[in-house]
């Protein structure tokens, strides 16, 4: 399968009279997991929406595979969003959000047919744990035809093992796409990350080890030991 190339650059983002976002650049390919960490308020969320297409900001430029696209969400086949919110309707069963979310058949019987997801499908979603909705969710995005996955805090708030069984979908589906994740629970963040970014002064910062995150006061001195 060819390799697939997302580009992001000169992204300007103003909050108020802050500027937020400062000249952004940064790359992902298929097969590629790239961590963005950074404080509360430094800009990751509203990143991922500016790339995803969304939210509108002074100036960016996206390119996929050589392409440019000022909304890519409006295209097929190129990107898919899981936010930090739920977005699934709490009042539907999950075998019914699969069929309405997908419209091939095998598609569906792959989701239902998942061990983790196939004793809820009679379940609301509004029934599930946290660690179990965010796994659903991501099951739906994942079988979506896509090239990149742009996931807003896949990790929070969910017990570690399902930590485990999101990190294990997102390697099972790296032949196929490249995702971009960003997430508080850095150490899950690192764990699962080809490359580091760091959102810092509304600059975006390649990472190339621990130390450089103690350095630009992401982390405490305590999490190098």
């Amino acid at each position: 399968m060819p390799e697939n190339k997302l580009e992001v650059d000169s992204i300007l983002h103003n909050y108020g009279y802050r500027q937020l976002l400062t000249n952004i650049y940064l790359s992902c390919k298929t097969g590629e997991i790239v961590g963005l960490l950074g404080r509360n308020g430094c800009g990751k969320t509203t990143l991922l929406k500016i790339i995803f297409g969304t939210l509108p900001t002074l100036n960016k430029h996206i390119r996929i595979n050589g392409n440019v696209y000022s909304e890519p969400y409006k295209s097929e086949g190129l990107l898919a969003y899981l936010p930090q919110h739920d977005f699934l309707p709490a009042n539907i069963k999950l075998h019914k959000i699969i069929d309405l979310y997908h419209k091939e058949q095998d598609i569906r019987e792959t989701i239902k047919q998942d061990e983790r997801i196939q004793h809820h499908l009679t379940k609301y979603a509004g029934e599930l744990s946290k660690g179990e909705l965010r796994y659903f969710e991501l099951m739906l995005l994942l079988e979506k035809d896509v090239k990149f996955l742009l996931l807003d805090e896949p990790f929070s708030g969910i017990a570690p093992l399902y930590v485990e069984y999101i990190e294990e979908l997102l390697q099972a589906h790296l032949g196929t796409k490249g995702f971009l994740i960003t997430d508080h629970d850095y150490q899950s963040v690192l764990r699962v990350s080809d490359r580091i970014i760091l959102l810092a002064d509304g600059y975006a910062r390649p990472i190339h080890g621990m130390e450089e995150l103690y350095q630009w006061g992401y982390i405490p001195a305590n999490a190098l030991k």
